[in-house]
């Protein structure tokens, strides 16, 4: 098994000589680039806060290997131990009190050039390696934490430890390092001085790493009766991850595995949707077919009955044609008949006047007649003297019976004629006419 391992210390981003470039470049003066650096007083006590997990109630999971539940008190202890005799014998050689120092921990606590203290975090395995294991495990990696505190004062002897805990309360066990890194023989100022810089560089982080990766898995054997080795480091690193990077890492990790869970399960819902899709899809290119043929055979049926009612309209439009050709007759014939009757209407009326202008004559006549009848009374007594005259009556009354007969009988031709022609016309126009009727309402 290869268990990974992390020794990272903390810096200060705002101190490069890139960063204090862009920082001219700001109204403030400063950068967004943020700092693992201990720098005051202020950022000591977030570490004391974070590192002793003050704020919650689960303290078992926290173990204190060296220093007290005070971190900034134990760095404070640590400072006078360390520099207060340094302090004493700068402060000798002064002849301005203005340039003593009281306290040289709140001189570097107000310095922005130093760093008061530097975080140490070491982690060994991963958060894969350790989240099924019990807590009872991850309490035998104190062992292996302790010979690490013991192997880094030997590897890094400047770099004094004030106060180291243990956090088990995360995915992976981790330990947390406060301490000062000591500079030596100063030619000015103190002879012993707070020199992160000098004490932590690229090249003897390098080797501190190194050596502690070596301790750290040889002990992790002994205290857990393995046989692990490391992962290889990579080249070009000159510092393993952080446990607060790391743990963003695994958290960040855990996210896309349940991102990655989440994106199957829609990729999966996809493919049930694709495959309803697909259903639906093919439903509906069924349902179109369908549809196709409906309306295919509606067209054809559309046709047919387009076709039989051409074929009806064009039946019908004959039909009408021929009776058409067939009133015409009819009219002709009617305005044949009906010219022959103009004709012997004329000519009944022609007779009729001929009669009508005999009229007056006739009229005469009988007037005439009744003169002479008369006369015939007065002449009378005319013929008893005289015989001739009597004869002569005679043949007047003869001749006049003779013509009036003649009279008569033409008259009474002539009227039976006219009444005759009338008749006959008037049962012809009446048959005509009711024909017509007979035929337009067939």
């Amino acid at each position: 098994m290869e268990l990974s391992y992390s020794l990272h210390l903390g810096n200060d981003k705002n101190k490069s000589i890139k960063a204090r470039q862009e920082a001219k470049n700001t109204p403030s003066g400063t950068t967004s680039k943020n700092n693992n650096a201990i720098q005051n007083v202020k950022q000591l006590g977030k570490v004391n806060h974070h590192n002793l997990r003050q704020y919650d109630n689960n303290q078992e999971l926290i173990k204190t290997i060296k220093g007290s539940n005070d971190i900034v008190k134990d760095v404070k202890e640590l400072y006078l131990d360390l520099f207060d005799e340094a302090r004493l014998e700068y402060n000798k050689k002064q002849t301005r009190d203005d340039r003593k120092i009281d306290n040289y921990f709140n001189k570097i606590a107000n310095d922005t050039k130093h760093d008061l203290a530097c975080e140490i975090v070491i982690e060994l395995g991963n958060m894969e390696y350790w989240d099924e294991k019990s807590l009872e495990y991850k309490y035998q990696m104190t062992q292996v934490f302790e010979q690490q505190l013991e192997d880094l004062k030997d590897i890094a002897p400047n770099f004094y430890i004030a106060n180291a805990t243990i956090h088990f309360d995360e995915h992976s066990p981790h330990m947390h390092i406060v301490g000062v890194p000591v500079k030596e023989n100063c030619k000015t100022g103190l002879s012993s001085q707070v020199g992160k810089t000098s004490i932590f560089t690229k090249e003897s982080l390098v080797v501190i790493q190194d050596k502690m990766r070596e301790r750290c898995i040889k002990e992790f054997n002994i205290a857990y009766g393995l046989d692990s080795k490391l992962k290889e480091k990579e080249k070009g690193k000159n510092r393993d991850i952080t446990s607060y990077e790391r743990k963003l890492f695994n958290e960040r990790v855990k996210g896309l595995k349940q991102e990655i869970s989440n994106l199957e399960n829609e990729v999966s819902n996809l493919e049930d949707n694709k495959q309803n899709i697909n259903k639906q899809i093919t439903k509906l290119n069924k349902d179109k077919e369908d549809i196709k043929d409906e309306i295919d055979q509606k067209k054809k049926i559309n046709n047919k009955i387009v076709l039989k009612s051409k074929n009806q309209l064009l039946d019908e439009n004959k039909k009408l044609k021929e009776e058409n050709e067939h009133l015409k007759s009819i009219n002709y014939q009617t305005e044949t008949k009906y010219k022959d009757l103009k004709e012997r209407t004329d000519y009944l009326i022609y007779h009729l006047n001929k009669i009508i202008k005999k009229l007056p004559e006739f009229i005469q006549n009988l007037i005439d007649r009744l003169f002479n009848y008369n006369n015939i009374n007065l002449n009378f007594f005319k013929q008893q003297y005289d015989p001739e005259a009597k004869k002569r009556e005679q043949k007047e009354i003869e001749s006049r019976r003779r013509f009036n007969l003649f009279n008569k009988k033409e008259i009474e031709k002539a009227t039976k004629h006219l009444n005759d022609e009338m008749d006959e016309a008037a049962e012809e126009f009446y048959n005509h006419k009711k024909k017509n009727s007979d035929e337009l309402e067939r």
